[in-house]
């Protein structure tokens, strides 16, 4: 596993992935980077890297002043293929590389696609309640467990209406939401090791291959197989 410690830095970051499974772990949370998806990350924002398997990613650091329309809260987002072009075109220039009136213009179109960029759901935030953390530990070790919400509460010793609170407070779902979401994010680890579609659905508890699949669509409104493709 690469990991790059926590640091923070005073100019603004894009955090691209080309190839692979990027984790970026900041205060707020787990933001998971699967391929042709990227995190805007604003100045001074404490964030850890961590690549289970290999990838192959580009990272922009661009001045503050110029990506002040992008906002101070970190986002994910969706990379169409004009950004793509532009993150890949300008992460090809030197350190040191003179600025024209060319490169700016490039630069400046780089930062309005940013700004209209779509955000993605691939994140999980950081929450410390002491009631749901025995469920989010278990669940994220074993994600093919089966026990309800019911069973949670008599284990957590809370009610289930408790619990399904707490996971909409911190979540903004409910507990089989959350677990369906959990699930999605480790499907994409393990279908970028090329793991075979029934394997991944037995490994995370599904009933069948096609349960997944639709879960899947729901969660990235495709198929694992399109993704994969795109």
């Amino acid at each position: 596993m690469t990991e790059i410690p926590n640091h923070s830095h005073s100019w603004s970051q894009l955090a691209y992935s080309c190839k692979g499974i990027m984790h970026i772990v900041t205060d707020a949370g787990t933001f998971v980077i699967p391929p042709e998806q990227a995190l805007w990350l604003p100045p001074n924002i404490c964030h850890q890297h961590f690549c289970k398997n290999e990838v192959s990613y580009r990272s922009l650091h661009i001045d503050p002043v110029l990506s002040e329309i992008l906002g101070d809260k970190v986002r994910p987002l969706t990379i169409d293929p004009l950004l793509r072009s532009l993150i890949l075109e300008i992460t090809s220039w030197s350190k040191d590389y003179q600025e024209t009136v060319q490169t700016k213009r490039l630069i400046q179109v780089l930062i309005d696609r940013l700004a209209v960029a779509q955000s993605n759901e691939l994140f999980m935030p950081t929450i410390n309640d002491k009631r749901l953390l025995p469920i989010i530990e278990k669940l994220n070790h074993q994600p093919a467990n089966k026990l309800t919400i019911e069973q949670w509460a008599l284990k957590v010793g809370a009610s289930s209406r408790t619990l399904n609170r707490l996971f909409n407070k911190h979540y903004g779902m409910g507990f089989s939401r959350w677990k369906q979401k959990l699930r999605i994010l480790k499907s994409l680890e393990m279908l970028n090791t090329n793991a075979q579609l029934v394997d991944i659905a037995f490994e995370l508890g599904y009933e069948s291959t096609s349960a997944f699949i639709t879960g899947f669509k729901k969660q990235l409104g495709c198929s694992p197989k399109k993704y994969l493709v795109n």
